[in-house]
């Protein structure tokens, strides 16, 4: 190749890669709606091609109908249960900061143990009060920013679903240009798109799905038992339950305490009533389930998905529970590869 080609060739990529990193900051503020609607597509990418099938093949009309179920079965309860969360926090809120009110006021869990360490700790109850509501404060204050700039979050929800329509109607065309555009072989691209699509579809069903159903559950015990704002403790638990190896236990458990050092005579058996509630339906929901809507588990160990799920969230914010396990999937595919490259 003589010096000038070569020249040519490094001045094309050095274009390339200039104009790859400013599209990049062209679509970073919706790169997560779009990201969103790419694992949407992957997850009712099936029920777009019954619709569609069904109607005769019209891949759009099919597309348009796909999206209107989801808005029905997904977007429009949660816009219900999220002003009900927001109304239970705003009455906590409220409550925990009127003049004198004493955090720990009350014969719960709490006020008994900390009876006990003001026999060995005096200054414990005044110190441990002024620290609880510090914590109250900064959790409610960091909580109203989610409801707040809410142009940017409808602007975002609106290209999530421009994203996921023409995701579903066009999603074959844009697999084959990236079959052709890319360097590798197709068996090998084909790999990499098959892993994306497993590990994205096998959190959001085996996850997330599965993670708001225990929420769901749970805050239905937490209503019958008589736990104070059933939703907002159900929304904590889905938010645990996103993160693999942590059961729904670990807020049923407290939940139950509350229950029992609670003073009303009655409450023992609320106690027991809501642990067995969690044993035999929060809990089972994880076990029955989980098989179930995971048509493909990832090939990779709990602790590993683990540790990608907590990094993820830490890195990406709230999209890394599902980030983190598709980087990590796609790096044990690329050592999978490796090998095989090497033999060309």
């Amino acid at each position: 190749m003589d010096t000038h080609k070569h020249i040519q060739i490094l001045f094309f990529f050095g274009l390339l890669l200039g104009t790859l990193v400013l599209v990049f900051f062209v679509f970073r503020p919706y790169l997560y709606p779009i990201i969103l609607a790419a694992v949407f597509a992957v997850v009712f990418g099936p029920m777009h091609r019954e619709i569609s099938k069904f109607i005769g093949g019209k891949e759009g009309i099919g597309a348009f109908l796909t999206l209107v179920i989801i808005f029905l079965i997904i977007f429009i309860p949660l816009s219900f249960f999220g002003m009900k969360v927001f109304q239970e926090s705003k009455s906590m809120y409220q409550y925990l900061s009127e003049p004198g009110r004493n955090v720990f006021e009350g014969e719960g869990v709490v006020t008994y143990i900390q009876g006990k360490i003001v026999n060995y700790l005096p200054s414990f109850s005044s110190n441990a009060n002024e620290y609880a509501r510090q914590g109250v404060d900064w959790i409610f204050s960091n909580f109203g920013s989610i409801f707040s700039g809410v142009t940017q979050f409808v602007i975002g929800l609106i290209i999530m679903f421009f994203s996921l329509f023409f995701f579903l109607k066009d999603g074959n065309k844009f697999k084959e240009a990236l079959l052709a555009y890319s360097p590798l072989e197709d068996r090998f691209d084909k790999q990499i798109l098959s892993t994306l699509a497993n590990t994205a579809g096998s959190v959001v069903r085996g996850t997330l799905v599965i993670s708001i159903l225990q929420g769901i559950l749970a805050g239905i015990g937490f209503w019958i038992f008589g736990i104070p704002n059933p939703a907002l403790w159900g929304l904590v638990l889905v938010l645990i339950a996103l993160i693999p190896a942590v059961g729904a236990m670990i807020v049923i458990i407290p939940a139950s305490a509350y229950l029992f050092f609670f003073g009303n005579p009655l409450n023992p058996l609320f106690a027991l009533g809501l642990l067995l509630w969690g044993i035999l339906i929060v809990s089972m929901a994880d076990n029955v389930l989980r098989p179930i809507l995971i048509e493909k588990a990832v090939n990779i160990h709990p602790f590993i998905i683990f540790l990608s799920v907590i990094g993820g969230i830490q890195f990406f914010g709230p999209m890394g529970f599902i980030l983190g396990p598709i980087i990590i999937s796609l790096l044990f595919t690329f050592f999978h590869m490796y090998p095989e490259l090497l033999k060309k």
